[in-house]
């Protein structure tokens, strides 16, 4: 029986370690509610509880064990407005920048998901700037796409050319970073490249480093899906970016183990699913009749040794709308995004594609396979014909067409031009030689010269008439430059 103390329920630290901790008493507590000290100052989170005690998480890995610990009411909850934006935030919600309290409206940071009565088909594009992704697995606004591979192959550089790209987005889309169990250089390399990018005029940073308490580590997602969800309900467009659920998904493995729960599947407690498929159902795009609002997420999963069947692999992969798969063999050979398209996903597709660079690209699968297999067909056959040796030529182009350096964002309307004339054939001429130069050349034609015809390609607009202005445009392009 619990202790009363001006009608309070107290509760006694039974055991404690870095931050995890078993209380006694608080018998009527509910989950994530927090907890408070004599001053009634915030001072842990309940995780869970069982017959005997009380699980908890302390935001201070050195709480005097002494004192006693009394029921908030209240569920984990931060203040939210658009004061956020440009903002750098610890896992608790707390400022890390010295620019000050947030203010705003007080939001429990575990929300439930939207109901799907209040949901809409995802069908709204979301650019990414990245060719590939752009062009073979387009995003939506309010979906939920895995980047998935093995560390160092580029996973986060995907979604941080994607934050980078929405500078460019109309209307605005908000992004939230979250930075979880990655090392404290990761953290201050991020913050350098968004202040030189000027993303920190749409992004919020939520950084919960390796050398953060549990606490904050394992709230960080769901203190960022909250920030995301405000600028969703209030009709807006946010992204949010977990970086990354796998060493999420290990500070959750540690605190259960600490707490003695039955270890399930590679010692991951039962309910790491549950608490990711919470988190990840939160992105959603919400019906016009509740505001139109979206968010969408990108998850973010460390493999080890491409294996892709371990548990919070295939956990994720079952949760979100497809995934992104990055292969160490394609990053050797130097092809950068090294984005293997066969074995990723986007179950969303082209029904989230700019109608025109769906147009201009729906062949660039059949034509990348067919290339494939002509190029095994060249190697066992000495003579091959004219027409196998021009559309492995044409692979060749369109391979390295897809390349791209990391932080140079390509808007779709100047992926709608460097396709099409890939897929005319207007480039069957040109040298391998020059390959390497002749887009930068043509982009800085087109971006110079030609910024009406990328404006009426944005606007909708792709008949014969803008068809045979790109035909002038690469005219141009080759008298000038290919002769270089």
């Amino acid at each position: 029986m619990p202790q009363i103390l001006k009608n309070r329920e107290i509760g006694h630290i039974a055991s404690f370690f870095s931050g995890v901790a078993r209380i006694q008493g608080l018998p009527h507590i509910f989950l994530h509610e927090m907890l408070l000290d004599e001053a009634d100052m915030p001072v842990a989170i309940i995780i869970g509880f069982d017959e005997n005690f009380v699980e908890a998480l302390f935001f201070d890995e050195k709480f005097n064990l002494e004192k006693p610990i009394f029921r908030s009411f209240q569920s984990f909850s931060i203040q939210i407005s658009d004061s956020y934006i440009g903002r750098i935030i610890d896992g608790l919600g707390e400022p890390k920048d010295g620019l000050g309290k947030i203010q705003g409206k007080i939001i429990s940071v575990f929300q439930q998901a939207p109901p799907i009565i209040d949901r809409e088909p995802v069908s709204t594009p979301l650019s990414t700037g990245i060719k590939i992704i752009d062009t073979n697995l387009p995003l939506g606004k309010g979906q939920r796409e895995l980047i998935i591979g093995d560390r160092k192959l580029g996973k986060s550089t995907i979604v941080i050319d994607t934050v980078l790209n929405q500078r460019h987005a109309e209307p605005p889309i908000y992004c939230i970073y979250v930075i979880c169990g990655q090392k404290e250089q990761k953290l201050r390399e991020l913050i350098s490249l968004f202040k030189k990018h000027n993303a920190f005029l749409y992004t919020t940073i939520v950084a919960a480093p390796a050398g953060a308490s549990f606490a904050e580590q394992y709230l960080a997602p769901f203190v960022g899906c909250a920030i995301g969800e405000y600028f969703r309900d209030n009709n807006k467009d946010a992204l949010i970016v977990y970086d990354d659920l796998s060493k999420h998904a290990k500070t959750y493995r540690d605190i259960s183990l600490l707490l003695e729960r039955t270890p399930g599947r590679e010692a991951y407690p039962g309910d790491i699913f549950s608490l990711h498929a919470g988190l990840l159902e939160r992105a959603a795009k919400i019906s016009k009749e509740k505001g139109g609002g979206t968010l969408t997420a990108l998850p973010i999963i460390e493999t080890q040794e491409s294996d892709i069947t371990s548990f919070i692999p295939t956990n994720l992969i079952s949760i979100t709308d497809g995934q992104i798969y990055l292969e160490e063999g394609l990053f050797q050979k130097g092809f950068l995004p090294a984005v293997n398209v066969g074995l990723s996903v986007s179950r969303v597709g082209s029904l989230a594609q700019p109608s025109i660079l769906k147009e201009v690209v729906g062949g660039i699968r059949l034509a990348l396979a067919q290339y494939k297999e002509l190029q095994k067909l060249s190697q066992l056959e000495t003579i091959v014909s004219n027409e196998a040796q021009k559309k492995i030529h044409r692979g060749d182009l369109m391979l390295e067409l897809l390349k791209q350096e990391k932080h140079t964002n390509i808007k779709w309307p100047e992926q709608v031009i460097l396709f099409y004339t890939i897929e005319q054939g207007f480039f069957d001429d040109i040298e391998r030689k020059k390959w390497s130069n002749f887009e930068i050349l043509l982009l800085e034609l087109v971006r110079n010269r030609y910024p009406d015809v990328l404006q009426k390609i944005k606007s909708g607009l792709f008949n014969e008439k803008i068809k045979i202005k790109i035909q002038e445009i690469i005219k141009d392009f080759k008298q000038e430059f290919l002769l270089l």
